[in-house]
């Protein structure tokens, strides 16, 4: 009687083990199929299991499928220039704020004199009522760019704000000279990588930092302008190939500075670009700057005014 119990149920039972198995394998399979992955996890570049391969042969690997993240990379991260790695000693002055009646005529002048091309970021509104300022500029082969209409600092404007700033800045520029606008310097340097790639998408622009400061808008006094940019200081470097250096046509410690500044650059090799012209210098590799020689010590002052660039 037992033995013929047993025999009937053990059917049951196998079918049930059966069952359970394979129950438990659909719900912890070894291997799962490719879409019950992530789509980041699918689509990324296989990591490289070499030890010795670099950074950028592994970025070249193209990943299959759905697109994937781009890896960053010095041209895609970057959204403005306060400095370019060049292969010589070129510079490039830029000069913010003006045109002023009288002190840019005087700058022009000391630029004419020298051969030096360098980098106007103007107002719109002082070039609106110094339109033949402009044209000088633009016929002595310097380069004329947007720095907004009245100086308003752009992260904190709506898309209204910046139309005025930017795009009617642009107009006249083009309108005076008979150029396009390509480049603009945001004032303050108030600026991030979003609104800067914002600029540059919606009003043709590249942003323009700078890697010199000499702070002359305090006007600490032309012998001090002159040692801050051919020496550095605080945390503004000096002049070296691919530098940016900061100025102002407005102020007449500047202007009076100039000759005695250009003339150490030009002593020490240094070549003057405009801006456009040392994006186009960009390389990958960089050269050493020219031995540099002694320079008046920086005096300290006391003033101190609103800051502007």
């Amino acid at each position: 009687m037992l033995r013929r119990s047993t025999s009937s149920f053990l059917p049951t039972v196998l079918v049930i083990l059966s069952t359970a198995l394979a129950s438990a394998q659909q719900a912890s399979p070894s291997n799962p199929p490719p879409h019950s992955l992530s789509p980041v996890l699918t689509n990324a570049a296989p990591i490289p299991t070499n030890s010795t391969t670099t950074p950028a042969a592994s970025s070249a690997v193209a990943p299959v499928g759905m697109q994937a993240p781009v890896l960053p990379t010095p041209e895609t991260e970057r959204s403005s220039f306060s400095s370019i790695r060049v292969d010589g000693p070129y510079i490039a002055m830029t000069f913010d704020d003006g045109p002023d009646a009288k002190l840019t005529p005087r700058l022009l002048d000391i630029l004419k004199e020298r051969h030096i091309h360098v980098t106007f970021f103007v107002l719109g509104e002082r070039a609106k009522d110094h339109p033949k300022i402009l044209e000088r500029e633009a016929a002595e082969g310097h380069e004329v760019c947007n720095h907004s209409w009245d100086h308003k600092a752009l992260n904190k404007l709506g898309e209204g704000g910046l139309q005025h700033e930017l795009a009617d800045t642009s107009d006249l520029i083009k309108q005076t000279i008979g150029k396009p606008v390509t480049l603009m310097r945001p004032p303050y340097g108030a600026t991030n990588p979003r609104l800067s790639r914002a600029i540059e998408k919606e009003y043709g622009m590249k942003v323009i930092l700078w890697s010199v400061d000499p702070d002359d808008w305090k006007d600490p006094g032309a012998s001090v302008i002159s040692s801050r940019i051919l020496n550095g200081w605080k945390a503004s470097g000096g002049a070296k190939p691919g530098a940016i250096i900061l100025s102002h046509d407005i102020h007449k410690g500047t202007i009076e500075a100039m000759p005695a500044t250009l003339d150490a650059l030009l002593a020490k090799g240094y070549k003057f670009v405009t801006i456009s012209e040392l994006l186009a210098l960009e390389s990958k590799n960089s050269a050493p700057a020219p031995s540099a020689s002694p320079v008046p010590a920086a005096q300290k002052s006391s003033k101190s005014k609103k800051k502007v660039s």
